[in-house]
């Protein structure tokens, strides 16, 4: 089209208005890239102002009277804090038995089942830690209700951030094996386990698929899931193809309480697994060095 045509065109009604429209999107454009500059501007500053205030450690995940009133301060119950987790006694003993024996050349890796507030993965992933800085723990647990505590993860995930241990530590949240009832079927705070089993979901299968992704990489596995006999010897011959030669299986709740978890601890040389010891509340048992 020669100039003249193009004047003409522009002088048009419609040409008066496509004019129009061209200068408002160009003026439009201009204030869109100076939003685009300001929005990016504040969230680089957003940016900045939280780096370095990541990884502060502010309690000791082995300190049994900072991690207790750290959960208080969630406004937990320690009531039900104290019940549902493994006692500083039997902590000390898995310490000794089963974490001080191993090797502190390289990082260790353990595997958590059942972690309600985080407690025991706190502690254990502390110690593990002191032996080695590069140590990890992989937790597995639903987080499902528990104690009338819903959304459990949330505390972990705090606590453990709290302690420093947020990098040495996997949370997994599924289940140890197939979907099975919270609670071990106990109503606490009018939590009906069997009334909310078809409203609960989580992955399934977690050690099996873990045995696929890494087998004999773990040198401790931590048993604190569910209580029935059949769903735990399930999770025991799951936690084989898992151990190294030489790695650890610690129950929880090997007791007069539970009578049936004790009755798997007594008979756990069936497995292929060496009896370390019990102090009342937790078994421990070993892999054979050679395999």
């Amino acid at each position: 089209m020669n100039p003249l045509k193009k004047v003409l065109k522009a002088m048009t009604p419609h040409g008066l208005v496509e004019l129009k429209r061209a200068r408002v999107a160009k003026s439009r454009s201009k204030e869109l890239e100076a939003e685009m500059a300001a929005f990016h501007e504040e969230r680089r500053r957003r940016v900045v102002a939280v780096q370095g205030a990541q990884g502060i450690e502010t309690i000791h995940g082995d300190d049994r009277q900072q991690v207790l009133a750290f959960l208080k301060g969630r406004e937990l119950s320690e009531k039900h804090i104290l019940d549902g987790s493994i006692p500083q006694s039997s902590l000390e003993y898995i310490l000794k038995h089963a974490i001080i024996p191993l090797d502190s050349s390289r990082p260790l890796f353990a595997l958590h089942i059942g972690n309600f507030v985080g407690v025991s993965l706190a502690f254990l992933a502390a110690a593990l830690k002191q032996k080695h800085p590069d140590s990890l723990v992989v937790s597995i647990d639903p987080n499902l209700t528990h104690r009338g505590i819903s959304n459990p993860q949330a505390h972990v995930s705090a606590l453990l951030t709290a302690c420093g241990l947020q990098r040495n530590t996997m949370i997994i949240a599924g289940y140890s094996g197939k979907k099975s009832i919270s609670n071990d079927g106990v109503v606490f705070e009018n939590y009906d386990p069997q009334k909310e089993f078809s409203k609960e979901f989580a992955c399934e299968e977690s050690m099996r698929n873990l045995s696929t992704l890494c087998p004999r990489s773990f040198d401790l596995i931590m048993m604190d899931g569910n209580h029935e006999a059949s769903y735990l010897t399930n999770e025991i011959q799951g936690a084989l193809p898992l151990l190294k030669a030489g790695g650890f299986v610690i129950l929880d709740d090997v007791d007069k309480v539970w009578i049936e978890i004790e009755e798997v601890f007594l008979n756990i040389t069936a497995f292929g697994l060496q009896v370390i010891g019990a102090d009342g509340r937790v078994g421990i048992a070993r892999l054979s060095s050679v395999q």
